[in-house]
């Protein structure tokens, strides 16, 4: 059983992850049920007791994907490096998903010792009142990945980590991946398309700073609020990374704002109620962890190509560039007031200048063709009526390009049922919504994720329906929706909720 002293108690959070196999995070959790989320705080320094250690990590990120999985990485370190005695318990989106700056809160709740370590973009901290890592926020300075992580895991990042204060004690500085602007309706590719845009931006000053430079007007809006308000006109680009699933948008993928990097760090008063052995142990799994998200990171060229199969992709011109670079030279004079950022900016101008210069991104023309408005003949929908069938396939995984799981649902059987121009998949109420047959298009809209899917068409003598995606569209919708072939089992007969 694992045993938590209630030293540095507090509530548990509605979302979290024990890092341990399926079996034995079900063991865990029963034998724990009775027990509060508290810390033992390294009650027997000498090592006495047999009991584990263990410290809960807040982190800001709600989901699981390759760039917010690196916590988890972390966990797994500590406790092959402690042999079990030290476990990690990573509690993800404490502050919930409704709220736009979920990181400055998570720092909070570090520092009041809600929690004994933090995991937040290094972004956020200049909102708190931490201005250690706003050389990273510099205006088109770290443009490419080799530069980023050589500035992270170098000097330079260890002394920005160095710079935490206020009851928080940073362990490791952890590269993340390139933030680029995706456009909602448009490419954003030029100073001229920024001029007057809204855009979403998470919480930091600095970045705040380098959108109102460019004539941009930066905007805060929740995670779980994104999709809706994109679709209501709410913004009209992000700064997002490539590690993240902005389908259906306008991607600039030589345009690189700034690198991400995240901060992996503890609150200095339960850090020090740890052994020295268990404080080293804490270090050496962030150096790993940092050395991890390096080799596992992929290269912008294979994210770009991949992004090909959503959205469209294209490649800004050198004068455009040169222009946005001028625009954001009085960003550079703000931020240069602070000592300590004007000397990390030198050093990493002189370590770009040393390193070898990056290739640039290259797509295929096709990638930025435009999708034209669809003028074709509207036909009557209900040609399509009846409920229809077909079955989860890899084959369907491999066509659509996403990367085999062994969860996925292979052999599932999707049922989709089409009624007087509305649609209906499986039984969950929330998946449904109306669509149009133009020519040889269905058009399927799908109010839940304001996302609208397009597939060309064919049917059969036996009303099978043979179907195939029309790009850009995200590539677990198409393994979804046309894994394979809709087969017609009969008319209609669940009822459709009305839009």
């Amino acid at each position: 059983m694992i045993l938590r002293i209630p030293t540095m108690c507090a509530p548990r959070a509605a979302r979290s992850v024990a890092v341990m196999s399926p079996a034995r995070l079900l063991i865990a959790l029963a034998a724990t049920a009775a027990l509060t989320g508290c810390f033992s705080g390294g009650a027997d320094k000498a090592g006495g007791s047999s009991a584990p250690v263990v410290l809960r990590l807040a982190t800001a990120d709600s989901g699981l994907r390759p760039e917010v999985e690196q916590p988890e990485f972390f966990a797994e370190q500590v406790a092959k490096l402690s042999h079990g005695r030290l476990r990690i318990e990573v509690v993800r989106a404490p502050a919930g998903e409704a709220i736009p700056d979920p990181e400055a809160r998570v720092a909070g709740m570090v520092r009041d010792g809600r929690f004994q370590l933090g995991w937040i973009g290094a972004r956020a901290w200049d909102t708190v009142g931490v201005d250690a890592f706003q050389a990273l926020q510099a205006p088109f300075l770290i443009t490419d990945k080799g530069l980023l992580d050589e500035v992270v895991a170098g000097e330079i990042g260890k002394r920005m980590l160095a710079g935490l204060h206020g009851g928080v004690e940073g362990i490791a500085l952890v590269p993340g991946l390139l933030r680029h602007p995706f456009g909602v309706k448009h490419a954003f590719a030029s100073l001229d398309d920024f001029a007057g845009a809204r855009v979403r931006v998470i919480p930091s000053r600095a970045s705040e700073a380098l959108m109102r430079a460019l004539g941009a007007t930066p905007v805060h809006v929740a995670s779980d609020a994104v999709g809706t308000t994109a679709g209501r006109g709410g913004f009209d680009v992000r700064e997002q990374s490539l590690g993240s699933d902005p389908a259906g948008t306008w991607l600039t993928a030589n345009l690189t704002f700034f690198g991400k990097a995240l901060t992996l760090f503890g609150n200095a008063a339960a850090l020090q109620e740890l052994s020295g052995e268990q404080r080293g142990v804490l270090r050496r799994a962030g150096e790993l962890t940092v050395k991890h998200a390096i080799a596992a990171a992929p290269a912008d060229q294979d994210l770009a190509l991949d992004y090909c199969t959503a959205a469209r992709v294209v490649i800004a011109a050198d004068a455009d560039l040169a222009a946005l670079r001028r625009a954001a030279a009085p960003v550079y004079s703000q931020l240069e007031r602070d000592p300590g950022t004007r000397q990390a900016i030198a050093e990493i101008r002189a370590l770009k200048a040393q390193l070898p210069p990056a290739v640039p991104v290259d797509v295929p023309a096709s990638c930025s063709e435009p999708v034209e408005a669809d003028a074709r003949r509207a036909r009557d929908p209900a040609f399509v009526d009846g409920t229809y069938r077909w079955r989860l396939t890899r084959e369907g995984a491999r066509r659509a390009g996403t990367p085999e799981d062994a969860e996925d649902p292979y052999g599932q059987v999707e049922t989709m049922t089409l009624r007087d121009g509305r649609w209906l998949l499986g039984g969950d109420d929330q998946d449904h919504g109306t669509f149009a047959i133009r020519g040889d298009r269905l058009v399927f809209d799908w109010p839940r994720t304001n996302s609208v899917l397009t597939f060309s068409f064919k049917r059969h003598e036996d009303g099978t329906l043979a179907i195939t995606p029309v790009l850009p569209m995200d590539q677990g919708d198409q393994y979804v929706w046309a894994s394979g072939p809709w087969q017609r089992v009969g008319p209609p007969v669940r009822a459709i909720p009305s839009p």
